[in-house]
Protein backbone atom coordinates (compact mmCIF):
# COMPACT_ATOMS: atom_id res chain seq x y z
CA UNK A 1 0.00 0.00 0.00
CA UNK A 2 1.29 3.44 -0.90
CA UNK A 3 0.04 6.81 0.26
CA UNK A 4 1.24 10.26 -0.70
CA UNK A 5 3.98 10.18 1.91
CA UNK A 6 4.36 6.60 3.21
CA UNK A 7 5.06 3.19 1.70
CA UNK A 8 4.25 0.08 3.75
CA UNK A 9 7.46 -1.96 4.00
CA UNK A 10 6.31 -4.77 6.29
CA UNK A 11 3.18 -5.80 8.17
CA UNK A 12 3.07 -8.77 10.53
CA UNK A 13 1.17 -10.05 13.52
CA UNK A 14 2.64 -10.53 16.98
CA UNK A 15 1.20 -11.72 20.27
CA UNK A 16 0.43 -8.06 21.12
CA UNK A 17 -1.08 -6.88 17.83
CA UNK A 18 -0.15 -5.91 14.28
CA UNK A 19 3.20 -4.24 13.64
CA UNK A 20 3.51 -2.05 10.54
CA UNK A 21 6.82 -0.72 9.25
CA UNK A 22 6.58 2.10 6.72
CA UNK A 23 8.96 4.46 4.97
CA UNK A 24 8.25 8.16 4.47
CA UNK A 25 8.92 9.71 1.08
CA UNK A 26 11.89 11.45 2.73
CA UNK A 27 13.38 8.00 3.53
CA UNK A 28 12.69 7.87 7.27
CA UNK A 29 11.61 4.46 8.64
CA UNK A 30 8.63 4.32 11.03
CA UNK A 31 7.06 1.56 13.14
CA UNK A 32 3.53 1.40 14.50
CA UNK A 33 1.85 -1.23 16.68
CA UNK A 34 -1.92 -1.59 16.46
CA UNK A 35 -2.82 -3.67 19.53
CA UNK A 36 -5.52 -6.31 19.62
CA UNK A 37 -8.72 -5.44 21.45
CA UNK A 38 -10.08 -2.09 22.55
CA UNK A 39 -8.10 -1.84 25.80
CA UNK A 40 -4.59 -1.73 24.29
CA UNK A 41 -2.65 1.42 23.55
CA UNK A 42 -0.94 1.93 20.23
CA UNK A 43 2.79 2.40 20.00
CA UNK A 44 4.84 4.27 17.40
CA UNK A 45 8.54 4.82 16.85
CA UNK A 46 10.43 6.86 14.32
CA UNK A 47 8.88 9.71 12.45
CA UNK A 48 9.83 12.75 10.49
CA UNK A 49 12.89 14.88 11.01
CA UNK A 50 12.51 18.67 11.10
CA UNK A 51 13.51 19.18 7.45
CA UNK A 52 11.04 16.61 6.11
CA UNK A 53 8.48 18.28 3.83
CA UNK A 54 5.88 15.73 5.04
CA UNK A 55 6.25 16.40 8.77
CA UNK A 56 3.25 18.73 8.92
CA UNK A 57 5.20 21.35 10.83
Amino acid sequence: MNTDTNTIVSRHTTSEGVVVWSRCACGRLQMALAPYGIDGKGLAAGGHHNQCPHSGR
